[in-house]
């Protein structure tokens, strides 16, 4: 099984030529799929740039479509491998989430945890680097506790008041033992949305989730849908292919009861009008998910000051431009400041 590690330098954070190839290759269906297949095998391997983080994905889809495939034939252990590592994880996030359930901390997973448990046909399918666990913000500092207790050591920016909530929306925390995953603890879903009430819509919606045979919770679909469009069309140093697949195979899961109008109000109000669209129209073009809900997002209106600080935050770090950075901290400034609102909204995440 190839390596997800290695990070890569990138302009944006759209995927390569060489990614979208593989992104359709896992992704479509058909002669679609073997075409894009041929092409990319012909230049380079499953092994190169962001493509391993979507492997798996790619191999299941070959191996059904083309088992007589070269690489196919050549990694038969491959999706067992996977599917090993999946189970992994799993077990991992397992115990973490029994260890907050003794503690009365409710859980939401999140990104990839809750993406391969929900979305992806097998956990395996979906690689995960990391736990991302979303819990109550008046019970976050007995999660933190909790995890502690079970053996987990808080990176940098730990709360220590209930003010410094609204700094950040999340913490590492990292374990002992180097095989073992690190832990997202969120108390905020999005980074740009830490008011006090700005997380009562996401839990008061959420659906029930078994992660294993642990029970927890999960975004329902449309809040899912934003979560990984926000996250994901963004530039960091590790490839952010993932997101991709992730929107495609959410939407058509999702199909029948998706609610648009749910979605595009939590887009306007959130400030995710850029990303949305964006994101929507790149899975659109690559694989035609989600083309409808693309044409309604396309109506919303966005501001000249959201489409800079998208660009910005699409671009790598040592690319970004004066103006970029004077961007980001005018934006970082306005979330901070919208963070600092009263709650005017009964707290419903103890329900």
């Amino acid at each position: 099984m190839v390596s997800t590690a290695g990070p890569r330098r990138a302009v944006t954070a759209f995927p390569t030529s060489e990614e979208t190839l593989a992104l359709q290759a896992s992704l479509l269906d058909g002669d679609r799929a073997i075409q894009a297949w041929r092409k990319l095998s012909s230049s380079t391997g499953p092994e190169q740039g962001g493509i391993a983080w979507i492997a798996p994905l790619l191999m299941a889809n070959l191996q059904r479509l083309i088992p007589d495939d070269p690489w196919v034939k050549g990694n038969p252990h491959y999706l067992t491998l996977a599917h090993l590592k999946g189970r992994a994880m799993t077990k991992s996030a397992e115990q973490i989430l029994r260890c907050l359930a003794d503690a009365s901390v409710r859980t939401l997973a999140l990104k990839g945890l809750a993406l391969g448990a929900s979305v992806y046909d097998s956990p395996g399918l979906r690689t995960v680097s990391d736990l991302d666990i979303l819990v109550p913000g008046k019970d976050l500092f007995r999660a933190m506790e909790a995890l502690k207790r079970h053996g987990l050591r808080a990176g940098p920016g730990e709360p220590s008041a209930p003010a410094d909530l609204r700094g950040n929306h999340a913490l590492g925390f990292y374990p002992s033992k180097r095989h073992e995953p690190s832990i997202d603890l969120h108390w905020h879903v999005l980074a740009s949305a830490r008011g006090d009430d700005d997380d009562v819509s996401f839990w008061s919606a959420a659906r029930p989730l078994m992660i294993g045979s642990t029970p927890t919770l999960s975004l329902c679909p449309e809040d899912q849908l934003l979560h990984v469009l926000v996250h994901g069309v963004r530039w960091t140093r590790m490839p952010h292919v993932r997101w991709v697949a992730d929107a495609a195979l959410l939407l058509r899961r999702a199909k029948e009861g998706f609610r648009v109008e749910r979605f595009l109000d939590a887009t306007r109000r959130l400030d995710a009008v850029v990303p949305v669209q964006e994101g929507l129209g790149f899975v659109a073009d690559i694989c035609g998910e989600g083309r409808e809900l693309f044409e309604r997002a396309s109506a919303l209106g966005r501001s000249r000051f959201s489409e800079l600080a998208f660009r910005a935050r699409t671009t790598s770090y040592e690319d970004r431009t004066v103006t970029d950075r004077i961007v980001l901290r005018i934006e970082s400034a306005v979330w901070t400041r919208r963070s600092r609102r009263r709650s005017s909204h009964p707290d419903t995440t103890s329900d």
